[in-house]
């Protein structure tokens, strides 16, 4: 279990790397004046146009991930535990044995294991993505039409149509994936592994605030009955 978490974190870490400022509870959705959204339309069609999830997703992503594995493996497993929820003291007694020497002993075949993982996952989710582009270039169009009044609208939209704006804006999506930038976040990696401990304890204080989950046997039995509904099973053996 515990070799199947790593390689799970091996997987989702890049895709963090990416995620740079963390995601805000959604807000409801605040109109937006067609008029300006009609502006705004053309600019979302050009800065994410048909196939940009599959490119992003697919062949970027895939060049993308091998290096940023490699460096990943190369880091003391004591590091990854540490993410894992292990105690930090507990980790710190551990050797300074990385993911690619524990794994050449007990999975010779590991890498492999993990490039056909990402050379099919990686694709599928492009496809995947790609379904929902309209979708993604309708909230593009509806953000850019709030955030942006009709004039300024004007003006970007008459850069994108030079040829160095249609450059940038066909680009823009994709530049996530570039090597350069990547390169970059590949850097960090060992110091956000090490500094993700700390950064996960700075909520503990408030959360122990808050009152406990209740259990089963905290609940009423309309709550018991009303669980049991919800779940189609006896909650009380789940508890």
């Amino acid at each position: 279990m515990r070799l199947a978490f790593l390689s799970l974190l091996l997987l989702a870490a890049p895709v963090a790397v990416q995620a740079q400022t963390p995601v805000a509870p959604v807000a409801a959705e605040q109109p937006v004046d067609p008029a300006l959204l009609a502006k705004a339309q053309p600019i979302a069609a050009l800065i994410l146009p048909d196939g940009t999830m599959e490119k992003m997703m697919g062949p970027m992503m895939q060049k993308m991930m091998g290096p940023m594995m490699d460096s990943m493996t190369k880091m003391p497993i004591r590091e990854f535990l540490k993410v894992g929820g292990i105690a930090p003291e507990r980790a710190e007694g551990l050797g300074e044995g990385t993911m690619e020497e524990m794994m050449a002993i007990l999975d010779p075949n590991f890498r492999k294991r993990m490039d056909v993982i990402v050379n099919t996952m990686m694709p599928a989710m492009g496809r995947f993505m790609g379904r929902y582009e309209p979708d993604m270039r309708a909230g593009m169009a509806e953000a850019f039409a709030y955030r942006y009044n009709a004039n300024e609208l004007d003006q970007i939209a008459a850069f994108l149509k030079t040829p160095t704006g249609a450059k940038f804006g066909e680009g823009f999506m994709q530049l996530a994936t570039d090597p350069h930038y990547i390169g970059r976040m590949q850097k960090i990696m060992p110091d956000m592994m090490k500094a993700m401990p700390e950064i996960m304890q700075s909520s503990q204080a408030e959360l122990a605030k808050l009152p406990k989950p209740r259990t089963y046997k905290d609940l009423t039995k309309a709550e018991r009955d009303r669980l049991t509904a919800l779940l189609g099973a006896d909650t009380q053996k789940a508890n």
